[in-house]
C-alpha cells in the first residue's frame, strides 16, 4: 500500500483513500479515521484510568462485575460482557465463552480440545478457552483472515 501525503495552505483537510477490493484492513482503517478513539475507563483502587482497548487482554465477568485485564493491572469497568462485544467488535474483540471478551490481537497460537473447545495462548502466556458454543464462529474468523492475507 503506497501512502502520500500532501501539506495545503488553505481549504479543508481531506483523506482520499483508493483502493481495488475493500479488504478488512482498509475497512478498520476508515473506521478508525472516521470515529473518535474509543477508550475504557477502568477503576482500581478507588482511581479511575482511561484504557486503550489495544492494552486489554480479555474481559472477564466475575459475580456480575467486569474486569479488564491489561499487561499492567486488572480493572473494574461499568459495562455488561454484551456491550463490550458490541462496542469493541471492530477492535478485535471476541465473545469466546459466557464469561469471556477476549482481544484477538493478543491470541498468538490456537489449539484443538476435547469436546469443540479451542485453548487460545496469550502473548502474556495466559490460556483462555473459547467454549464450543463460539468455536465455530472463531474458526471462520481465523479463516478469514487467512483468505485476506493471502490476497
Amino acid at each position: 500500500m503506497k501512502i502520500r501525503m500532501q501539506q495545503i495552505v488553505s481549504g479543508e483537510d481531506e483523506i482520499l483513500i483508493k483502493y481495488k477490493k475493500m479488504t478488512p484492513e482498509i475497512k478498520k482503517l476508515v473506521e478508525r479515521l472516521s470515529e473518535n478513539e474509543i477508550i475504557i475507563v477502568g477503576k482500581k483502587e478507588g482511581r479511575q484510568y482511561r484504557i486503550l482497548p489495544k492494552d486489554i487482554y480479555y474481559f472477564e465477568s466475575v459475580d456480575e462485575k467486569l474486569f479488564a485485564y491489561t499487561s499492567m493491572a486488572e480493572y473494574q469497568v461499568l459495562y455488561t460482557l454484551g456491550e463490550v462485544e458490541e462496542k469493541l467488535s471492530s477492535e478485535g474483540f471476541f465473545r469466546c465463552n459466557k464469561s469471556f471478551v477476549v482481544n484477538i490481537n493478543h491470541i498468538v497460537s490456537v489449539k484443538s480440545e476435547m469436546g469443540n473447545r479451542i485453548d487460545a495462548l496469550m502473548d502474556n502466556e495466559e490460556h483462555v478457552i473459547i467454549s464450543r458454543r463460539y468455536a465455530k464462529t472463531f474458526r471462520e474468523m481465523l479463516r478469514k483472515e487467512e483468505k485476506n492475507e493471502q490476497s
